[in-house]
């Protein structure tokens, strides 16, 4: 399977989910839909001047935060999404005006070849951008992958250190989860749905990090 080829399928197990039959992955689709239109209907209701924002991709996207949490939280972030895709909607952010921002967003920028210096100076102007119109910023390191995966995790380390290196640049919180979410060599299995993405249990391990840095 050349790049091109492993790109495509990868794309393929985030749309569907885990592989299957054809009954299977529609059934899939149909519950991680509901899951999303859920999720979105609550975001509506909490995005409101003053809330936590979180950004990023569909690892963040799949999070329903308000069951996590007691503060409004509204949650920007969308599948596929990458650092050019959410500096993309940075005006968005600055018009809520949130109190605190939380991002995720890197592994599709690895998915899409984009190069890490590219990945690099997008991070500094989004932190840059961020910590312009909010004092407190948060970002998630990227997340383990299966290391059966074209991704390596080794790249997801290389981008987790340029990443905490931009925070300290511009006086932002890096959080780490990466370790927290590693087991043989990638994620977790007990905590993924599929090769990239956190399950319930996953979910739960990295939010348990985050509201460590959030208001009570």
């Amino acid at each position: 399977m050349n790049r091109q080829t492993a790109a495509i399928a990868l794309c393929a197990v985030i749309l569907l989910g885990a592989a299957g039959c054809t009954g299977k992955q529609l059934t899939q689709r149909q519950i991680w839909l509901r899951h999303v239109k859920k999720v979105q209907e609550n975001n509506k209701k909490a995005c409101t001047a003053g809330c936590v924002l979180f950004e990023g991709d569909s690892n963040m996207e799949l999070i329903d935060f308000q069951a996590f949490l007691t503060i409004p939280a509204c949650n920007y972030s969308h599948r596929g999404s990458t650092t050019a895709d959410v500096l993309a909607r940075k005006e968005k952010v600055r018009k809520l005006r949130p109190a605190i921002i939380v991002v995720l967003v890197g592994g599709n920028d690895v998915v899409k070849s984009y190069p890490e210096e590219t990945t690099a100076r997008n991070y500094e102007e989004l932190i840059g951008f961020y910590k312009s119109i909010c004092e407190r910023v948060y970002c998630i390191s990227n997340l383990p992958v299966n290391p059966r995966l074209y991704i390596k995790n080794s790249t997801m380390l290389r981008l987790n250190t340029r990443l905490e290196k931009t925070c300290r640049k511009f006086g932002a919180t890096f959080i780490n989860v990466f370790p927290s979410l590693y087991r043989n060599g990638g994620l977790n299995p007990d905590y993924a749905s599929d090769p990239v993405h956190l399950n319930r249990a996953g979910q739960e391990v990295l939010m348990g990090i985050v509201k460590k840095y959030l208001p009570k």
